[in-house]
């Protein structure tokens, strides 16, 4: 049988091993949501370029800006649904990257945000569309623009999402802007 101090000699070696394997992990997973480091791939640029020029890359009055690719691009709903969609959405940029897989062809995709950005992910940073009644700054206007094409159909079971209204198409400037014309040089 095993002594006491093995006993917990093990066990503390556990749990320093499970605490650095969690923490590189971690790390792992902040950097890699960084712009730095999707652009590290040339087929990312474009997006990183007309990002920085856009209201959510920081050219706002405010100078407010997501900082990583992923404060838009990953689910927020949870941090399971969070590390699952990175992981799948990682390996298959990965596999494009290195040429196992279709890369994704952004242009032919530009209509299709909503497969690329998530409801809650803006509704991270938009808390006040969430709860407009405690809202700080949205006009009544906003709010009822909101209620009314946005909560009203979602309750009622529609497939509605932020980017149906919120895009480079309607917005100038909103995330992307110029990004077709960008690709297409």
């Amino acid at each position: 049988m095993a002594s006491k101090k093995a006993i917990w000699g093990s066990l503390i070696c556990g749990v320093i091993i499970g605490l650095g394997l969690a923490y590189v992990a971690a790390v792992a997973v902040e950097e890699t949501g960084k712009p730095e480091f999707c652009m590290s791939c040339h087929e990312m640029k474009p997006m990183a370029e007309t990002f920085e020029i856009s209201v959510h890359g920081g050219n706002n009055p405010q100078g407010f800006a997501a900082t990583e690719c992923t404060d838009c691009h990953l689910p927020h709903n949870s941090i399971a649904g969070y590390l699952v969609m990175k992981g799948i959405s990682g390996t298959r940029d990965f596999l494009a990257h290195i040429g196992l897989i279709h890369k994704v062809d952004f242009k032919e995709n530009f209509n299709e945000m909503q497969n690329y950005v998530y409801d809650s992910a803006c509704l991270k940073c938009h808390k006040g569309i969430r709860d407009p009644e405690h809202a700080i700054g949205l006009s009544e206007n906003i709010k009822k623009i909101h209620e009314e094409f946005y909560w009203k159909p979602k309750n009622e079971g529609q497939n509605v999402s932020c980017v149906e209204c919120h895009n480079d198409r309607i917005m100038t400037h909103f995330a992307h802007p110029n990004l077709l014309e960008v690709l297409s040089e």
